[in-house]
Formats: structure tokens, sequence, C-alpha cells
């Protein structure tokens, strides 16, 4: 019984992983900024990061909905407020604005 309890406890610790965890545990008296600096610099020197446009982490089926809706959004609104500049310009073209 004591074997397989230090088996389970030493196990995660051995384990060899190729990857590294994008999950970090902030303390209590620790600075976020600092710790996302850290992230992103180690992700640097293990070349995940090529570009800064490049994403950073592997997206899960949500979230990439949700981004896609949010850009979906955007253009959008970025339509309507063309439309509506193009609108107040020909107006003033005319003469009536």
């Amino acid at each position: 019984m004591l074997q397989q309890f230090v088996r389970r406890a030493v196990t995660p610790a051995v384990k060899n992983t190729q990857s590294r965890s994008l999950w970090y545990h902030v303390g209590y008296n620790e600075d976020a900024d600092y710790v996302l600096k850290d992230l992103h610099r180690s992700m640097q020197d293990d070349g995940s990061i090529k570009q800064l446009d490049q994403r950073a982490m592997h997206e899960k089926k949500w979230q990439r909905r949700i981004r896609k809706k949010a850009e979906s959004d955007i253009r959008n609104v970025n339509k309507r407020m063309g439309t509506i500049i193009d609108f107040c310009l020909a107006k003033q073209k005319q003469g009536s604005l």
C-alpha cells in the first residue's frame, strides 16, 4: 500500500512531456504580469512564438467559436460604419448635410 502511494506521488514528477502547460497558478503574493512575462519568455525560448499574430496556444472548439463570432461582429460593425460614412460623405457632397 505504501509502495503504491509513493509510486502515485512520484509518477507526475518523473513524467517527461514535450509541451509546457499553459495553465499557471498565480500565488497570493505573486504578480500576474510577472508570471505572464515569464510564460511568454519561456515560449519564445522554446520557439513556440514565431510572429506576434501567431496563436500562442491550441484553441479549444468553444474558444474558436467565440473568437470567430467576435471577429464576425467586428466585421459587421465595420461594414455598417463604412456605409454610414459613405452616406454622410454623399450628403455632404450634395450640400444637404
